[in-house]
């Protein structure tokens, strides 16, 4: 799976609210949905949506009394219900979802980079589309105590170091960061190589990783002996998040992609 247009111009923005850093600093943000073409997409599949880094939580007006949401458990239904219907996907059509990760906020929207549990997000997503797969964020957990894999419907495949086929397309998944192993979604720099080159040595046709490669222009932020690793690999389409991007894509000669979904949702549709 290729892209081979990425348009810009963003089909639509949802406002929600973005913590601050202390007591009533919260601010009122939007996330901008985009849409991309690839060459093909499985048979069946009418569209795939991919997202990170949703860490923030709904308006006040939009709550359903008690804690505010967090935002990755409302997008979902707005992205079915406003968005695909503008794309011409009917809700009877398999559209998946790829998540990469970092889906917390404090309930209080008082902290930047609260780390807590996302099983709510990824139900979700699990309600509001035909199957999905995804990696862990540095400041996701699952459940009480955290646990490194969630319990999810069949249909939603945790990726950690392992790949799944999904209709049609293998897709490999590395969670976390680089970091010290003893803390949560973090493995040493030896450990996160040697998984990454494991997983590129099967050629997935999608690797969904949390933070990855930095990217062919200097403020695409991430990490350069990863982005080595890819070309040499032959590696095609990486999605991630973690470092927020302006400009979300990046090609190298080689044919590897680099689609940065921090912060925005993307859908690729043929």
């Amino acid at each position: 799976m290729k892209i081979i247009e990425f348009q810009t111009s963003a089909i639509a923005e949802f406002p929600f609210l973005n913590a601050g850093r202390g007591p009533g600093q919260f601010y009122e943000d939007r996330i901008p949905v985009h849409r991309a073409r690839v060459d093909r997409l499985p048979d069946g599949v009418a569209a795939i949506v991919a997202t990170a880094d949703l860490q923030g939580r709904e308006r006040f007006q939009e709550s359903v009394g008690g804690s505010l949401r967090l935002l990755g458990e409302v997008l979902p239904q707005r992205l079915v219900s406003e968005v695909l219907p503008s794309l011409g996907i009917r809700g009877s059509q398999q559209v998946g979802v790829f998540l990469a990760g970092d889906f917390y906020t404090v309930p209080a929207l008082d902290q930047r980079g609260g780390t807590g549990d996302v099983t709510s997000v990824w139900q979700a997503f699990a309600e509001s589309f035909t199957w999905g797969a995804g990696v862990a964020g540095n400041h996701d957990t699952f459940g009480d105590p955290p646990q490194r894999r969630p319990r999810l419907p069949s249909w939603m495949h945790y990726l950690d170091g392992d790949s799944v086929n999904v209709a049609g397309l293998r897709v490999a998944g590395l969670g976390g960061i680089i970091g010290r192993a003893n803390r949560i979604n973090r493995r040493s720099e030896e450990d996160y190589l040697a998984t990454l080159k494991r997983l590129i040595e099967a050629r997935p046709d999608v690797l969904l990783m949390h933070d990855g490669p930095d990217g062919s222009q200097t403020a695409q932020r991430g990490l350069p002996r990863i982005r080595e690793l890819l070309i040499e690999s032959g590696m095609g389409l990486v999605i991630r998040g973690h470092a927020h991007w302006d400009q979300p894509f990046a090609e190298f000669p080689s044919g590897l992609q680099v689609l940065n979904v921090d912060g925005r949702v993307v859908v690729l549709t043929t």
